[in-house]
Parts: structure tokens; C-alpha cells; sequence
């Protein structure tokens, strides 16, 4: 399993406050390690970012941004 970063969010919730953040080039990819990482630390996990060349959207709880919006984490 690799993640690219974990970030901690400063605010806390419910959930913890870890962020795991995985970087994509290109258009073909896949999120194996983010999902494995999400099976086995979810209820550890706040939440997943992929960054990415596409538009911003959210897919089963995972939040896709471009990666011009990484310095907004």
C-alpha cells in the first residue's frame, strides 16, 4: 500500500483528523492503495482527496481535485 501524504486537518470531528492524499497525472489511473487504505484504516480516516488533472467531484467519499487546488488543503 502507498499513499502519496497524509495530511491532519486542524479541526476535529467524529472522525479522526487524517486526511490521506493520493496524486494522479494523466487520464488512466487507478486508487488501489487508496482503497485498500480505506478498508483497513477507514473509521481512522477523515477525508480521502485524490489529486488529479480532471474537475473537481466527489465518488464514493472520496473528494477528486485538480491539482492547482492542492495548496488549498
Amino acid at each position: 500500500m502507498e499513499i502519496d501524504f497524509l495530511i491532519r486537518k486542524s479541526k476535529i470531528t467524529n472522525r479522526h483528523n487524517i486526511s490521506p492524499i493520493e496524486v494522479k497525472s494523466g487520464d488512466r489511473y487507478s486508487l488501489t492503495s487508496l482503497e485498500k487504505c480505506i478498508r483497513k484504516y477507514g473509521p481512522y480516516l477523515s477525508t480521502p482527496f485524490v489529486l488529479h488533472d480532471g474537475d473537481v467531484k466527489e465518488e464514493n467519499d472520496i473528494v477528486y481535485l485538480p491539482l492547482y487546488m492542492a495548496s488549498l488543503l
